[in-house]
């Protein structure tokens, strides 16, 4: 390994050459930005309010913090490591971000566009949306990760500017 590259750089090359950096993982680039800001686990788990073995689980597989954890959750995280959400999944956002109040107006468009209900939506979406869109902040706070990415894809819109 070369010195002068960082651990997440040699993964970004132990992945091939034709991986980019948007394919690190989110569990190593969890890892990173905590190993850049000087935490440990303990750390950065007392400083966020959750459990240490979150955070062992965050950083050991790559799918945990999208699938066990809010929108919301994850701007903790990012508090405390010092970088913001989606850095965590690399990329850059070309847009600007969308606030919960226009998430919730892109679906009753989307409703009105497919001439569905919202509970066929749901279904479409696999998450009960009625439940989480009063206020529209609590889209950020009751569903997960991936329920948003799962809605950002029906809504046709790059889930990372949500976050």
């Amino acid at each position: 390994m070369n010195p002068r590259l960082n651990s997440l750089q040699q993964q970004a090359i132990a992945l091939g050459a034709d991986r980019t950096v948007r394919d690190v993982p989110s569990h190593i680039r969890f890892r990173e930005a905590r190993e850049r800001v000087g935490l440990t686990q303990d750390q950065v788990a007392r400083q966020s309010g959750f459990p240490h073995a979150a955070i062992w689980d965050i950083e050991s597989f790559d799918n945990d913090l999208t699938a066990c954890y809010t929108p919301r959750q994850l701007q903790q995280f990012c508090r405390v490591l010092r970088i913001q959400p989606a850095d965590l999944f690399g990329g850059k956002l070309t847009q600007p971000s969308i606030p919960p109040e226009e998430l919730v107006r892109l679906i009753f468009e989307e409703l009105f566009n497919r001439g569905i209900t919202l509970q066929q939506f749901e279904d479409i979406v696999g998450w009960r949306l009625g439940q989480c869109m009063t206020p529209p902040e609590r889209l950020l706070e009751d569903m997960t990760i991936d329920g948003l990415k799962w809605l950002c894809r029906e809504l046709r819109l790059d889930w990372r500017r949500a976050l």
